[in-house]
C-alpha cells in the first residue's frame, strides 16, 4: 500500500474561499445543463414526443459523429487561444446566452409529424452539444491549471462535488415535483407544458450561475500565459493523446462509469413505473429515490477523502467501481420499497466517489504530459474526454434500443409486458455490473501511483519553477 502523503517543493500562490467557491458554482452550470437534458430527454421524446426508439438512437448515432470533430476541436483551439483574458475564459462568455436559451429550447418541439420532430430533435441536439462544449471543456480545463497542490484539488473538489450533488439533487426532483405524468402513461395534454416550465428554471439557472463562476471564479495563471504558443495541431494533440498510457487506461474506465450514470438516472423513472409500479398518485416518490442516491453521495464524501488521503487515488478508484458494481446487482431482484431505498444508497456511496475522483486522476495524468511536452493540454485532454464521454450516451441509447426492441417494446406502449420488465431489470442491473467489470480491469492498468507518483510530483515542481509560477 503506498500512502497519498508525498511532499514536494511546491509553492503556489492559492486562491481565497471566495474564488475557489464562485468556481465551484459552475458546476450548477454544467450539471443543470448536462443532466438536466441526460435524465428526461429520453423518457421526453420516447414517451411524450413519442418519436420511435430507433430514430432516437439513429440521432444519437448521427449526435457522436459530430462529437468526432466538435469536441476535439474545441479543445485544441482553446489550448491555441490568445487573448487579454486568457485561454479559457473567453469560451465560456461566448456560450453563456446561447447555452441558456437551448437549454429551454431542448423541450420545445413543433409537435406535428415524426419528421418535423426528428429533424428539430437533431437541431437542438446539435447546438446544445456545441455551447456546452464550449462552456464545460474550458470550465474544467481551469480546474487543474488554477489548483496546482494535490490536496488543493481534493479540498476543491469536495467542495465541486458538494454543489454538484445539490444540483443534480435539484436536477432530479425538478421534474418529480412539476411533471405529474413524466412517463405519459395518461396523456394529459398539459404533460408537455410542464416539461416547458422545467426547461424554463434550468435556463434561468444556467443563466445566473454562469455569470458567476466567469465573474468571481474564473482565473488564469501567469506561469502558463505562454502555453498556447507551443500548444500543438489538433493531429498530433490527438496522437499524443492517444499514445499515453495513462489517458487511455484511464478513459476506457471512466467511459464504463459514464455508460452507468447515464444508464440509470435516464431508465429509472421507466423502471419505478413499471417494475417497482409505483403510481401516478406516489410519483414523487421517484424523486425521492433518487434524492437518496445524491444525499448519500454527499454523506460519503468524508469517507472517500480519507480513503483517498490513506491509501491514494487510484486504490480508491479500484474500491469506487467495486462498491457501484454490487449495488446495481440490486435492481436485477429488488421488488420492495426498502430494498430498493438499500440499493439507491449504496449506488450513491458509488457515485459520490466517482464525482470526487474523476477530474484529480484526470489532473495526474495531465501533469504527467506537461512533463513530457513542456506545455499544458487542458483543452486537448478535455476535449478527447468530451468525445469520449459522449459516447456513453450513444452505448445507453444502443443498449435500450437492443433491448427495448427485442422485448417488444420498440414503439412506447402505457401496458408493457413480462418481458419489458425484464428487460429493464438488465439495463438497470446485470449490463451496468458488467460494464463496471470492464472499468475495474482498466483501472488495474493505471501507471501513475506509487514510485512513478512521487517522481512526477518532484519534476513538476522544478518545471514549474523554470517557467516562474512557484515563489
Amino acid at each position: 500500500m503506498v500512502k497519498n502523503k508525498i511532499k514536494t517543493s511546491d509553492s503556489y500562490e492559492s486562491y481565497d474561499f471566495k474564488t475557489k467557491f464562485a468556481y465551484s458554482v459552475g458546476e450548477i452550470t454544467d450539471t443543470v445543463a448536462y443532466q438536466g437534458f441526460q435524465v428526461i430527454v429520453f423518457v421526453f421524446y420516447f414517451s411524450v414526443v413519442k418519436l420511435p426508439v430507433i430514430w432516437i438512437s439513429i440521432g444519437f448515432i448521427i449526435w457522436s459523429i459530430w462529437n468526432a470533430f466538435n469536441d476535439p476541436i474545441v479543445g485544441v483551439l482553446s489550448d491555441k487561444t490568445n487573448t487579454r483574458w486568457g485561454r479559457r475564459i473567453p469560451w465560456m462568455m461566448a456560450s453563456a446566452v446561447p447555452l441558456s436559451l437551448i437549454c429551454f429550447f431542448l423541450w420545445t418541439p413543433p409537435m406535428t409529424s415524426d419528421l418535423m420532430n426528428f429533424i428539430y430533435f437533431m437541431v437542438v441536439l446539435f447546438l446544445f452539444d456545441m455551447f456546452f462544449t464550449m462552456y464545460s471543456l474550458n470550465h474544467v480545463s481551469l480546474f487543474p491549471e488554477m489548483f496546482i497542490e494535490e490536496e488543493e484539488r481534493a479540498e476543491v473538489n469536495v467542495l465541486r462535488m458538494f454543489i454538484a450533488i445539490i444540483a443534480l439533487i435539484v436536477v432530479f426532483l425538478t421534474p418529480s415535483l412539476l411533471i405529474e405524468d413524466m412517463a405519459n402513461q395518461h396523456g394529459y395534454s398539459y404533460t408537455i407544458t410542464q416539461y416547458h416550465t422545467v426547461g424554463m428554471i434550468f435556463a434561468i439557472t444556467v443563466g445566473i450561475t454562469i455569470f458567476i463562476t466567469i465573474k468571481w471564479g474564473s482565473k488564469e495563471r501567469v506561469e502558463f500565459a505562454k502555453d498556447f504558443e507551443s500548444a500543438p495541431s489538433i493531429t498530433k494533440s490527438m496522437k499524443y493523446t492517444f499514445t499515453n498510457r495513462a489517458f487511455v487506461f484511464f478513459i476506457i474506465a471512466w467511459l464504463c462509469m459514464a455508460t452507468v450514470q447515464s444508464i440509470l438516472p435516464m431508465l429509472f423513472p421507466l423502471y419505478a413505473t413499471y417494475v417497482l409500479e409505483i403510481t401516478e398518485e406516489n410519483s414523487i416518490m421517484i424523486g425521492v429515490l433518487l434524492l437518496t442516491v445524491f444525499l448519500v453521495g454527499i454523506i460519503s464524501l468524508p469517507l472517500w477523502m480519507k480513503i483517498r488521503k490513506e491509501w491514494g487515488l487510484w486504490q480508491m478508484s479500484l474500491i469506487d467501481f467495486a462498491v457501484l458494481a454490487v449495488a446495481v446487482t440490486f435492481f436485477l431482484w429488488v421488488d420492495t420499497l426498502l430494498i430498493t431505498f438499500i440499493a439507491m444508497a449504496l449506488t450513491g456511496i458509488g457515485i459520490g466517489g466517482s464525482m470526487y475522483i474523476q477530474d484529480q486522476l484526470l489532473a495526474q495524468v495531465i501533469d504527467d504530459d506537461e512533463l513530457n511536452y513542456g506545455t499544458r493540454r487542458e483543452g486537448g485532454f478535455y476535449g478527447i474526454w468530451a468525445f469520449v464521454m459522449r459516447f456513453s450516451g450513444v452505448i445507453v441509447i444502443l443498449l435500450i434500443g437492443i433491448v427495448f426492441t427485442d422485448t417488444g417494446w420498440g414503439t412506447f406502449t402505457p401496458r408493457p409486458g413480462s418481458e419489458v420488465i425484464w428487460g429493464l431489470r438488465l439495463l438497470m442491473g446485470l449490463i451496468p455490473a458488467v460494464i463496471l467489470g470492464i472499468g475495474i480491469l482498466s483501472l488495474w492498468f493505471y501507471p501513475i501511483h506509487g514510485k512513478k507518483l512521487e517522481d512526477n510530483l518532484i519534476k513538476r515542481a522544478n518545471l514549474h519553477s523554470e517557467k516562474g509560477g512557484i515563489k
